[in-house]
C-alpha cells in the first residue's frame, strides 16, 4: 500500500504563500478544516484510506454501468462580464462529459507509457432539469454578488450562502453544486472543491467542515467553460474547462497525482507514478521527477487531470482513478449516483409515478399520478452496483429482505420508462 500524505502545511487566512502557480487550494482548504477541527481530517483521510484500500484489493472493475450525476450551476457574478452566457456553461458539460468517458479528442496525446491504464470512467454530468421543489429548471441559477469581505475566498467560502453575499446550495445530496465566481485571482486560485467525507457524528450542527451546503465544486469564472473569451493572459493556457475536471475529480475522492509532497508522498493509487511536484502549468514531457521503487520506470503523468500541467496536455484518468470515483459514488455519494445509461429513457411519464415510503425498512408502494398511466411489465429492483435484486409484477414490494442501502426500480409503462430511486433503511 502506497503512503498516504500527512498533515504537513499552516495555511494563514491572508493567503501569504500561495504562489501564481497555486491552480487548485482543495488541499490547502482541506488543512486549514484539518487543523481547525482534527475530526474532520480523519474523517476525510479514512474515505480517502478506505477508496485505496478497496482500489487495492479489488484491482480494476467497472460495475453499475455509466453514471449520470445532476448539476447546478450558480453563476454568482460582480460585474456584467462575469455573469457567463449559457453557450459558455453548456461548453463546460460538454468538455466534463468528454474528459469523463474519455471521448475527448487529445486522447490521442496520451503517452504510450500511460495507454494501458488510461480509462473511461463511465460518469456522465447534465444540467439538473428539476430544481428542489421539482419546479422545472435550466440548472443555471444567476445571483448578483455582494461578497462579504469584498471577494470570494475558498477560506470563508462565502460564495456558498446568500447571507455572506453569494448563492444557496440546492441540495448536495441530490446535485453536483459548482459555484462560478471571481476567486481572489490575484493569488492564483483557479478552483477547489470539497472532498466527500463519512458519518461523523460528534461534530456540532453548523461546524464548517460537516456543513453539507459546502459540498460542491467552486472554480474561477474566466477558467469556466471551453474557450471562454475571458481566458487570456496568463489564463490563456487553462481556457479548455480542465480546472473543472480537475477539482470535480476531487468531489469524488481524487487526490492530486504528486501527493501534494515530494516522492515520499502519494497519491494512494498504484497506477499513477510517483512525482516530487506538480507540472508547474507547462507540458514538459520529459519530466521525472521520482524513480519507481518498483515496476518500470515511469516519467511522470502530467497529462493526469490531477496535474497542473497546461489544459492543452491534460487528455486522461487512470484505471485507478476511475475505480477511486466511482467507489466513492457507491458508498459515500450514493443519493447523488445517476442511471446507467441503458435505462435513462427520454418518457412522457416523467414524474407521474412515485414511491412511498422513501426511505423504507418493509415494503415500497409504487403510486400513479395520472389515470392514463399503465404497468405493462415485471418490475425490476437493482442495486447501485448494477445487480438485480428483486423483479415483481406487484405494485406493493416487500423490500424488508433487501440490505441497508440505495436502490433503483426500473418500471415499465405504457408510455415509457420510469427509474425511481428509493433508500432501504
Amino acid at each position: 500500500m502506497q503512503r498516504l500524505f500527512a498533515l504537513l502545511l499552516v495555511i494563514c487566512l491572508c493567503f501569504s504563500g500561495v504562489s501564481a502557480q497555486h491552480r487548485c487550494v482543495t488541499h490547502d482548504v482541506y488543512l486549514q478544516n484539518s487543523l481547525q477541527y482534527p475530526t474532520y481530517g480523519q474523517a476525510v483521510q479514512a474515505m480517502y484510506q478506505s477508496a485505496s484500500d478497496w482500489a487495492s484489493s479489488n484491482g480494476w472493475q467497472k460495475s453499475g454501468g455509466v453514471y449520470q450525476i445532476p448539476v447546478v450551476v450558480h453563476v454568482v457574478y460582480l460585474t456584467p462580464d462575469q455573469n457567463l452566457h449559457d453557450s459558455i456553461i453548456y461548453s463546460q458539460i460538454a468538455v466534463l462529459n468528454e474528459d469523463y468517458r474519455r471521448m475527448n479528442a487529445d486522447t490521442l496525446q496520451t503517452r504510450a507509457a500511460f495507454l494501458p491504464v488510461a480509462a473511461d470512467a463511465e460518469i456522465e454530468f447534465f444540467l439538473a432539469t428539476t430544481d428542489p421543489d421539482g419546479n422545472p429548471t435550466t440548472g443555471i441559477t444567476r445571483t448578483s454578488g455582494t461578497p462579504s469581505w469584498g471577494t470570494f475566498s475558498p477560506f470563508d467560502d462565502n460564495v456558498k450562502f446568500d447571507s455572506l453575499g453569494g448563492k444557496n446550495a440546492w441540495p448536495t445530496n441530490r446535485y453536483l453544486n459548482i459555484w462560478v465566481c471571481d476567486l481572489v485571482f490575484g493569488f492564483g486560485i483557479l478552483g477547489y472543491a470539497y472532498p466527500p467525507i463519512g458519518t461523523v457524528p460528534n461534530w456540532d450542527p453548523g461546524v464548517a467542515p460537516a456543513d453539507s451546503r459546502k459540498q460542491g465544486v467552486v472554480i474561477h469564472y474566466p477558467v469556466f467553460g471551453r474557450n471562454n473569451p475571458l481566458a487570456t493572459g496568463p489564463l490563456a493556457s487553462v481556457n479548455r474547462g480542465r480546472t473543472t475536471t480537475h477539482e470535480v475529480g476531487h468531489y469524488l475522492g481524487l487526490r492530486h497525482i504528486w501527493g501534494d509532497g515530494d516522492c515520499t508522498m502519494d497519491d494512494g493509487i498504484a497506477d499513477t507514478p510517483p512525482a516530487a511536484s506538480d507540472a508547474q502549468q507547462i507540458c514538459d514531457w520529459l519530466k521525472n521527477t521520482c524513480t519507481e521503487t518498483s515496476g518500470p520506470e515511469l516519467p511522470d503523468n502530467i497529462e493526469n487531470y490531477m496535474d497542473y500541467a497546461s489544459d492543452s496536455c491534460m487528455n486522461m484518468f487512470t484505471q485507478g482513478q476511475v475505480s477511486i470515483m466511482r467507489y466513492v459514488l457507491e458508498n459515500f455519494r450514493q443519493e447523488l449516483v445517476g442511471l446507467p445509461l441503458s435505462v435513462h429513457n427520454q418518457t412522457t411519464a416523467n414524474g407521474l409515478v412515485g414511491l412511498f415510503p422513501n426511505p423504507t425498512s418493509d415494503q415500497i408502494q409504487i403510486y400513479l399520478l395520472s389515470a392514463d398511466i399503465i404497468i405493462s411489465d415485471e418490475i425490476i429492483i437493482g442495486d447501485v452496483h448494477g445487480k438485480i435484486c428483486l423483479t415483481t409484477p406487484l405494485s406493493t414490494i416487500d423490500v424488508s429482505n433487501l440490505p441497508v442501502g440505495v436502490y433503483w426500480v426500473r418500471i415499465t409503462t405504457n408510455r415509457g420508462e420510469i427509474i425511481q430511486k428509493f433508500i432501504k433503511k
